[in-house]
């Protein structure tokens, strides 16, 4: 499993390069700031005491966490624009909307995971992940091959994640 995690972060890696050169410097930033947050959310999973907020390991991560959610909620808005969604269509405002309540639930699930299976956490996470996949096939369908690898590969991502989820305990340890 570790290896398959690796190669997806690498195609994630390529994936950022791609949108470097490929898309829009919002979609770029957008694409580099997921992945950031991603990392961070694969250092603080393996981290030997991540209850320690007093360990600069912790002060790391946290900080970043918050600098790559204000990109992606900054990119967010830009999305949500009537501007860009008029040149663009709407789909990016709902799938980047779609994804921050996705990682608000996998916060969740991080520091509450007693909680984890709750019937309506489930449901939600069914329905958002449901949306996303929705999303990746119309991009497959209408606007090119970068969107919709970039769309499966993120999903794929999240599931492992979501299978790592699982093995932090709840005070963090």
């Amino acid at each position: 499993m570790r290896v398959f995690k690796w190669i997806v972060y690498s195609l994630l890696g390529i994936n950022v390069a791609l949108f470097l050169t490929q898309a829009t410097a919002v979609e770029a930033l957008d694409s580099l700031a997921w992945l950031a947050l991603l990392l961070l959310f694969e250092w603080e999973s393996h981290r030997p005491h991540p209850g320690d907020q007093q360990d600069w390991q912790y002060l790391i991560i946290h900080n970043g966490r918050i600098a790559a959610y204000l990109v992606i909620l900054s990119v967010a808005l830009c999305y949500s624009a009537p501007s860009f969604c008029v040149e663009h269509g709407s789909l990016d405002m709902w799938n980047a909307w779609t994804w921050i309540a996705v990682v608000l639930i996998l916060e969740h699930d991080t520091h509450r995971p007693s909680q984890i299976y709750s019937s309506l956490i489930l449901s939600a996470k069914f329905l958002l992940y449901g949306a996303l996949v929705l999303y990746a096939v119309f991009w497959g369908l209408t606007q090119g091959w970068l969107n919709f690898y970039d769309a499966l590969l993120w999903i794929l991502c999240f599931f492992v994640i979501e299978l790592g989820v699982e093995h932090i305990a709840p005070d963090g340890s």
